[in-house]
């Protein structure tokens, strides 16, 4: 399931039924009411051979064996089984499982609640099911049966909505002490928040390991997804609700929920260090952390800001060198002088050379092919630009002002000890994307300039 579907299933189940309470946009967990607001209870025909497995409140778990999203669930549905004893379970399989099928699931992951075959086909149909997983909370009363809750699908963290929803005077008690509970279900209440979220460089962490075949790499998979190693992410778990930089990712498991609060801005750093980052800081980084960035955006905007992440091409403003003057590679020569001569036979230093005279005015071209005099805003004009020598030393290490006045490795951007992809590939992709060089390759390139230091 896609984010942005789990999202609008949330956001759907959060004000379901609910009345305008007159809230404005930016409000703080503005979804609340409409997720603790009780649901209108809805008649439902149970067949007769489904009635002695419900004689209180049932949990139907209906789900199809081979389904992967049954598959990845239904281990929470079993803890979510174990907390809840008032509540019965019971698993309802499609109707063309096989008795073998669904033994074979029992087996594989451990059901302890029992599991029927929906045949003939008449509950599915009864409760609207139109996909897999889907939960229906059915309870028997004096004339029949009634559906008072429904997750058409179930999701990963939907057993902490579901128990919220159960007892929500106590909402809060649900949230076990430092457990995990996934964005989605922080999304059930802040649900203008997991929208903003949703369009963040956060929220698409994961797929950049994913797209280029890292995830396999504990080193570079920590910093991209939510609680590894404490109960959250699982290596190999590609699907899991805490790939991603989510929301307990820098406010802890549960949030404050839990009784423990985590002050967000100290853990930025955990991740954006010196060697993985360029020219990081708190104060440069927190701006861009607006919880309530799609409250001034449309949905065609939102849309689009959400495909120009899954595609690579959002605009990455923590991407930017410190201010300072560039002083060009005249400056670099005397202590770098064989890279420096590397780089006078290469494509960067005659990269002016490929634009024509309408481009060679056109600062949105040059940008790309010209290293700014001046680090940090990009200028607005060519003539901010040092067009004699095309793609300098500057371009690819920030401002030389400082490491020349007093040459150190802390006051230029360096490729450290471990040449870290991730800061090398956010450099050199800010011109080389799929738009402009979609053959470009950053194995290959790596290997042309291994011996720059």
């Amino acid at each position: 399931m896609s984010r942005v579907l789990a999202w609008l299933l949330i956001i759907g189940l959060a004000f379901a039924g609910s009345p305008d309470r007159g809230w404005k946009d930016g409000t703080v967990a503005k979804g609340t009411a409409g997720l603790l607001a009780p649901v209108d209870p809805v008649p439902v025909e149970v067949p007769e051979a489904l009635q002695p497995h419900i004689t209180k409140p049932t949990f139907v778990f209906y789900f199809s064996p081979g389904c992967p999203h049954c598959q990845a669930t239904i281990g929470e549905v079993i803890s979510l089984s174990e907390k809840l004893p008032d509540i019965a379970f019971l698993g309802l399989a499609t109707s063309r499982s096989t008795p073998e099928e669904l033994e074979q699931f029992r087996v594989d992951y451990g059901v302890p609640f029992p599991m029927v075959v929906d045949r003939p086909r008449g509950f599915a149909y009864q409760i609207g099911a139109r996909s897999t997983p889907t939960v229906v909370l059915v309870e028997p009363t004096k004339k029949g049966f009634q559906v008072t809750d429904h997750y058409g699908p179930w999701f990963e963290g939907a057993s902490v909505v579901f128990r919220i929803r159960r007892d929500p005077a106590n909402a809060f008690s649900q949230f076990d002490a430092g457990a995990w509970q996934g964005d989605y279900a922080c999304g059930a209440c802040h649900v203008e928040e997991a929208q903003s979220w949703n369009l963040s460089h956060h929220a698409v962490a994961y797929r950049t390991l994913w797209t280029q075949e890292r995830t396999s790499e504990p080193e570079c998979v920590g910093c991209h997804v939510t609680g590894m190693g404490e109960g959250g992410f699982e290596m190999g778990h590609d699907g899991s609700v805490f790939a991603g930089v989510g929301c307990e990712a820098c406010h802890g498991p549960s949030g404050p929920h839990d009784g423990e609060r985590v002050d967000a801005a100290t853990m930025c750093e955990t991740c954006h260090d010196a060697d993985h980052s360029i020219d990081f800081s708190v104060e440069k980084g927190l701006p861009h952390i607006d919880h309530f960035l799609a409250n001034g955006m449309t949905q065609t905007e939102q849309e689009a800001r959400w495909m120009a992440l899954a595609q690579g091409t959002a605009p990455r403003p923590l991407l930017a060198f410190p201010e300072g003057d560039n002083v060009g590679p005249d400056a670099c020569v005397g202590c770098h002088e064989e890279t420096v001569t590397a780089w006078k036979g290469s494509g960067h230093a005659g990269a002016m050379k490929h634009l024509d005279a309408t481009q060679a005015g056109q600062v949105e071209c040059v940008s790309c092919h010209a290293t700014p005099d001046v680090s940090g805003a990009p200028p607005k004009t060519v003539e901010g630009f040092d067009v004699d020598h095309g793609v300098a030393c500057e371009s690819c290490h920030g401002p030389g002002e400082a490491h020349v006045a007093a040459p150190s490795k802390t006051n230029i951007q360096g490729l450290g000890e471990s040449c870290p992809e991730c800061v090398l590939d956010a450099i050199c992709t800010s011109c080389h994307d799929t738009e402009w060089d979609p053959a470009w390759n950053l194995e290959v390139r790596r290997e042309a300039i291994r011996g720059h230091k």
